[in-house]
């Protein structure tokens, strides 16, 4: 266990690395949430100084509705006495940050509400390989987390933090980063970052609005709200071109999806009387005879649910059905096969999760991947994972299909679940005749086909309850791309209807 003194000794330390700092910022959060980006940095085996993650940070996540104030703290650094190399050092940094002020990519993104896992790997993304470079093994020495309490920065006394403990380190840094080769670095990997795949990752991080009002006013976009990312996918992300492509793709079809809403399903009854009893309503409706209990067992009941009420609406519980989301992620599927997939099914996932299904997100090549379940508010995990998602192991259909069969009879034999299963892949997709009619047994099957090299010769096609084929033709061009995916979407939303009308 670090004793705390010396975690106290590390939050001086860095605390007193604000002295540097040059973008100026009134709101009292600021450093707050450069302490969260720095703990997350650290986290990843990347424990920038605090004014540099501050610095860059707020460049990243600032609105643009008044130009940021990049300048350094001439009162603090007339008390520092720094040498005339050293404020050299600092013009130059001053530099780097206008430059990266004025990227077009910063210029993008600073105006959207970007949570605080995505601030922290897109610091990493711009400044991780310098880190990286710098020769200096004491820049690894972590001792703890930062505190996130917001009077221990705004009473800090910068001055004296910065002359309390060795410097010699930090400058050291501040030189080599200024440096030509490593400056271009970093503003050829800020380019890099791709704004629409950056904007993807941002939408489905809703907030609870009282969260979101404080930030707001204190001059800050909302970020982090709810589950944690999983920061190495989303590292993993802006590693990788394909992601780009998938990203753009979705930013093709979301739009006309975002507007779902889900039916509430509730019948009114205006005329006198009552409709139901029910478990759930208002004191004034319940049954008189509920009165009657202790006092002490009527306490229980009540916070049990099990007192009864009258009900003027009746809730129409709608059974327990399953969307049940497979992707090919396979060799076979790179290119534009994989654009393709990866878009529909993201979007797909997102349609159905707005209108109040309950959707599960995997992928498979040699084997079935990690489920990701998809929230009706956002899919956190699911959008890096699609997007970076990767198998290197060849392909075993069967085996795949097997397991997913052992599952899904699982589901509907112990929760008597209602499954739907799309089956995103491609035309040669070989898969046993009796596997598929086993999983037809127990699950709505619907097959997407996507770009076969001939003409689909599945022997198992006629048992799928549904399929969709995609050729060559519509993924060449991008309006009939566009236009072909959300023609799948709206048909397996009409199937969602045509499913629970029948009781499916």
């Amino acid at each position: 266990m670090i004793p705390p003194e010396r975690q106290q000794g590390y939050l001086a330390q860095q605390v007193g690395t604000l002295a540097l700092s040059h973008v100026q910022s009134e709101a009292p959060m600021a450093r707050v949430r450069a302490a969260a980006w720095h703990n997350t940095l650290a986290r990843l085996g990347v424990p920038l100084p605090l004014f540099l993650v501050h610095d860059v940070g707020l460049l990243l996540t600032m609105p643009r509705s008044s130009e940021p104030r990049i300048g350094p703290r001439e009162e603090v650094l007339a008390e520092l006495r720094l040498a005339r190399e050293v404020r050299g050092h600092l013009q130059q940094y001053e530099a780097l940050l206008r430059a990266i002020a004025a990227s077009e990519v910063v210029t993008r993104i600073s105006g959207w509400r970007l949570r605080d896992e995505l601030v922290a790997v897109l610091l990493l993304r711009v400044l991780g390989d310098v880190f990286h470079r710098f020769p200096d093994p004491a820049r690894r020495v972590v001792v703890g987390e930062l505190p996130l309490d917001p009077r221990l920065y705004e009473e800090a006394d910068l001055v004296r933090h910065f002359t309390d403990f060795p410097r010699e380190g930090l400058l050291s840094f501040l030189r080599f980063l200024v440096s030509p080769p490593q400056s271009l670095s970093v503003q050829t990997a800020l380019e890099q970052i791709d704004p629409d795949t950056v904007r993807l990752l941002s939408i489905f991080t809703p907030l609870g609005q009282h969260v979101e009002e404080g930030l707001l006013e204190a001059g800050l976009h909302p970020g982090v709200a709810g589950g944690q990312l999983d920061l190495v996918d989303l590292y993993a992300v802006f590693q990788s071109t394909e992601s780009n492509d998938v990203a753009s793709f979705s930013w093709d079809l979301l739009p006309s999806v975002l507007e779902t809403r889900r039916a509430t399903g509730v019948q009114t009854f205006s005329t006198d009387g009552y409709a139901s009893i029910e478990r759930r309503g208002n004191l004034d409706s319940m049954v008189l005879s509920e009165l009657a209990y202790e006092d002490e067992l009527f306490e229980l009941k009540f916070a049990e649910g099990e007192l009864y009420y009258y009900g003027h609406e009746k809730q129409r519980d709608e059974e327990r059905r399953l969307q049940y989301v497979l992707v090919d992620a396979s060799p076979s599927m790179r290119g534009l096969r994989q654009v393709f997939a990866r878009g529909l099914a993201l979007t797909l996932c997102k349609k159905l999760a707005l209108a109040g299904e309950e959707v599960w997100l995997r992928l498979f090549a040699a084997r079935l991947s990690d489920l990701v379940r998809v929230s009706r508010t956002g899919a956190d995990y699911a959008t890096p994972y699609l997007l970076c998602y990767r198998s290197d192991r060849g392909r075993n259909y069967s085996r795949v299909f097997r397991q997913l069969l052992v599952e899904l009879q699982r589901l509907h034999r112990e929760e008597r679940r209602q499954i739907v299963v799309y089956i995103i892949t491609h035309g040669q997709c070989h898969l046993p005749r009796e596997v598929v009619q086993a999983l037809a047994r127990v699950a709505y099957l619907y097959g997407v086909f996507i770009l076969p090299s001939t003409e689909v010769e599945l022997d198992y096609l006629d048992v799928l309850h549904r399929h969709q084929i995609v050729n060559e033709a519509i993924l060449l061009s991008r309006q009939e791309r566009r236009d072909r995916a959300l023609e799948i979407v709206s048909d397996a939303a009409a199937l969602q209807n045509r499913l629970r009308t029948a009781g499916r």
